[in-house]
């Protein structure tokens, strides 16, 4: 099988000659491993893990000096500045425009992006490029997520609570270019993408961050019209939601998800076996290599007997492609159970399949 036939059916829910495999690792993580394994382009570096997938996303064009990244600016107006930590740095939250702006006419007067904010023109090509593998387009995260960044995540809570009508105008704004943003995806480069992602996190390590009655209300419309516009192009949605999303997952179904990323296994409620069994025949799994403990503290021998446990319960019958429990792998996790995590994921085959020798390169093995 092709990579690309290998991800479409797992994600078809039939069996694969192996697990599919996914990728995506901060930078930090990037560079350390074309240093180990001496690739020179990312393209080489998923041929030696033997990635299946390939991500493409929008660009944005020039904009105003205060809303270019350099300067921490977003085109939702909040902005960021570059936070060091121990291995790397990342971009933290410190000012979100309608942070104690409680009136409706805040919302409506905010400058929201329109549909030039975005570019998708050179991802037909881009797509072309990548052809070989499963190719997951995205356009920008959900409502939900972009408003905690806006609003800031106190305020919105509260919003929740005690302004309903608030938060309702409030997503149902974002909403609006959110489904304005997944049209120009899929116009510009529809034939050339395979899965739609959006990352949308609601969930706490515990439970929801909110009430199912107000996820019914608040997220679910724009989620269904996200799905519709994408099974219009006969493609898949692949839905990003850390932590304990069990709860939430019959109304997701329902709205029309297909895959869900990343299958935080030591968030309550997300057993692989429970899932699969609960909801196995309808959802593709996307992850699930715990990076909590397992990829940061365990042995590469830990680290791949993680990986066959979660090929046999998860990739029965098709339905599982194999990659981090979180959408990035982080600087914490040792090369060694990296490596170990890729090498198993591309050598083992399911109980009952027989195994095979690594597929990887010789360089890569332990």
């Amino acid at each position: 099988m092709t990579s690309k036939e290998r991800v479409l059916a797992a994600a078809n829910h039939r069996a694969t000659e192996r697990i599919p495999i996914t990728f995506d690792a901060e930078k930090e993580v990037y560079a350390a491993l074309h240093d180990r394994l001496g690739t020179r382009s990312k393209e080489e570096l998923f041929d030696r893990l033997n990635v299946d997938t390939w991500m493409i996303g929008p660009r944005t064009p020039e904009a105003p000096p205060e809303a270019r990244p350099e300067k921490g600016g977003t085109m939702w107006g909040y902005r960021t500045k570059v936070t060091a930590y121990s291995g790397g740095t990342y971009n933290e939250l410190v000012y979100s425009p309608l942070a104690g702006k409680n009136e409706l006419s805040d919302i409506r007067n905010h400058p929201w992006p329109g549909p030039d904010a975005l570019t998708f023109s050179h991802c037909p090509a881009e797509a072309a490029a990548h052809a070989d593998r499963a190719v997951i387009g995205t356009f920008t995260w959900g409502a939900y997520f972009i408003a905690t960044f806006v609003r800031g995540m106190e305020d919105l809570m509260m919003d929740f609570a005690i302004r309903p009508k608030y938060a309702d105008c409030l997503i149902r704004t974002i909403a609006e270019r959110t489904l304005m943003f997944v049209d120009g995806l899929l116009e510009s480069a529809g034939d050339g993408i395979d899965i739609v992602y959006m990352a949308d996190d609601y969930c706490s390590q515990l439970a929801p961050m909110f009430s199912p009655a107000l996820f019914r209300q608040l997220i679910i419309p724009y989620l269904r019209a996200t799905a519709d516009r994408v099974h219009a192009r006969d493609k898949k949605l692949l839905l990003h939601v850390c932590g304990a999303v069990r709860p939430l997952l019959p109304m997701i179904l329902d709205a029309g998800v297909d895959m869900l990323e990343p299958i935080q296994t030591r968030a309550a409620g997300m057993d692989p076996a429970e899932l699969k069994r609960e909801f196995g025949r309808r959802l593709c799994f996307y992850g699930g290599v715990d990076l909590q403990q397992t990829l940061v503290r365990g042995t590469p021998q830990a680290v791949a007997d993680e990986v066959k446990r979660l090929i046999d319960i998860l990739g029965e019958g098709g339905g599982y492609i194999i990659g981090p429990g979180h959408t990035y792998i982080q600087v914490d996790s040792p090369l060694e159970n990296i490596l170990a995590m890729y090498e198993t994921a591309a050598g083992y085959r399911r109980r009952g399949q027989g195994n095979s020798a690594s597929g990887l390169d010789g360089a890569l093995r332990l």
